[in-house]
């Protein structure tokens, strides 16, 4: 049985998300929002997890490093926003989703790249997300999920509902061709 890990520090939809569509059920939520008031789905987060740690980032690595053994262990971020160190990267089967089509345009990289898209739109003909495999050097990973779309938003708000849609279907194609084991 594969131990599943989800990582967030926004509000953790996306987990509740893919764990409702794909009938999903984390070993263990992690994530750096101690303050549950502004988790969105704080009535959901119940019925999908046993367990919620909620702490600090170095706290978490830590939990990992010394608490947890890597064997069929599968660690996901979901907006995580923090950097994960060299050993951790290293020692665990880590991957992270990525609003933006990196392997389009590489400047994407690093964080808020929704910003940058919505502020130079036209520059940015597609839109997509990907995820990719978390190694050292940030968003450097194998790509091994994406989804891309025509970039037809006529608001930051609705850039933000695109880039969900396309972070959801990489997701999926990450869950469906990459694990063979159900976690």
């Amino acid at each position: 049985m594969l131990n599943w890990f989800p990582l967030f520090s926004q509000t953790g939809s996306e987990v509740v998300d893919l764990c409702e569509i794909h009938h999903l059920k984390p070993t263990m939520i992690f994530t750096t929002n101690v303050d549950e008031s502004k988790y969105k789905w704080n009535d959901n987060i119940r019925s999908i997890a046993s367990s919620i740690y909620a702490a600090s980032h170095n706290e978490i690595v830590d939990y990992f490093m010394t608490r947890v053994d890597p064997e069929n262990t599968l660690i996901t971020l979901h907006g995580y926003l923090r950097i994960i160190p060299p050993e951790m990267c290293e020692k665990f089967n880590i991957y992270n989703g990525h609003p933006a089509p990196i392997k389009d345009y590489p400047e994407l990289k690093g964080k808020d790249p929704q910003i940058r898209i919505w502020q130079n739109k036209e520059k940015y003909p597609i839109i997509g997300s990907v995820v990719h495999k978390v190694i050292a050097g940030v968003d450097e990973g194998e790509i091994v999920g994406h989804h891309s779309i025509s970039n037809v938003a006529t608001s930051e708000d609705d850039l933000f509902r695109q880039l969900k849609f396309t972070s959801l279907m990489a997701w999926n194609r990450f869950f469906k061709e990459r694990l063979s084991e159900k976690v």
